[in-house]
């Protein structure tokens, strides 16, 4: 009986540890692959621009500003167009064909503008 436990145990320990090194390797090639682009997302922004400004700074007061958003914030929304958690007829048409890095780099390079809030404006 003690050594069928002490096997099981061995067994799960074994099981663990193959788990874990997948998910690090996971992990890794996650951390390294998905880092957003806020240069690359300036350029695949152009369509935004048409809304948003190219800057991040809407000129209709019914469209949101981007400039300054956080970076966890605005992918959060994107995705939740992409998925349609989110619903809006326009932003789920330009988000959904776009790839998940392309979404990340867009978050990225309106979470890098910054605002002057005392003129309301991006800085240059």
């Amino acid at each position: 009986m003690r050594t069928r436990l002490i096997v099981t145990a061995v067994s799960i320990a074994a099981i663990g540890l193959a788990a874990f090194g997948v998910f690090t390797a996971f992990a890794t090639v996650s951390a390294t692959t998905l880092k957003p682009d806020a240069v690359a997302g300036k350029s695949e922004s152009v369509l935004c621009a048409t809304c948003h400004g190219s800057d991040g700074m809407s000129v209709a007061t019914n469209i949101p500003n981007l400039a300054g958003q956080h970076y966890a914030y605005l992918i959060q929304q994107l995705i939740a167009y992409k998925d349609g958690t989110r619903k809006n007829g326009v932003m789920t048409e330009m988000v959904r064909p776009m790839p998940l890095a392309e979404l990340r780099n867009v978050a990225a390079y309106f979470s890098t503008i910054r605002v002057d809030v005392s003129t309301g404006k991006a800085k240059k």
